[in-house]
């Protein structure tokens, strides 16, 4: 029988161990932009940024120029907590591949009776490294409406 105390040391430099190595799964690429849908939903903009890498690109038929790193990313989503601040979204497919993820989803506004006032479909492409958000396509349909 060992003694008590070669046992307790074991556990606790696996336990230790444990503790020590680097979560790489929460940096996945599929974590990240998991991470991104989380944040986007308790609208916090630092999260979002944080999300981004400095010379990240982000394109959208929103806007008419790219845009940078996390400063475009809390341009971004800023913008659209101020002009839609009951946006939610419903992920409908989510495709990883790598450092690509691409994910389509809903983004949804409602009435004050629970009705739905804005519904858009929206495809996300995204490329991950390191993680941090390197490039950021998104696409919907803008009816016609010129980008700003």
């Amino acid at each position: 029988m060992k003694p008590l105390h070669s046992s307790a040391v074991g556990f606790c430099s696996i336990f230790f161990a444990v503790l020590s190595t680097p979560a790489l799964a929460q940096d996945s690429p599929e974590a990240v932009v998991k991470k991104r849908f989380e944040a986007t939903a308790h609208r916090d903009l630092d999260a979002i940024a944080a999300l981004y890498a400095a010379d990240a690109i982000e394109t959208s038929p929103a806007f008419c120029v790219a845009r940078q790193g996390s400063v475009g990313a809390r341009k971004t989503y800023g913008d659209l907590f101020h002009d839609l601040p009951g946006i939610e979204n419903e992920v409908t497919n989510f495709v990883v591949d790598g450092s690509h993820v691409a994910v389509q989803f809903i983004a949804r506004v409602r009435k004050p009776d629970g009705s739905i006032a804005l519904e858009v479909p929206l495809a996300d492409f995204l490329t991950v490294e390191h993680g941090r958000i390197v490039r950021d396509d998104t696409y919907f349909d803008t009816k016609g409406r010129p980008c700003s």
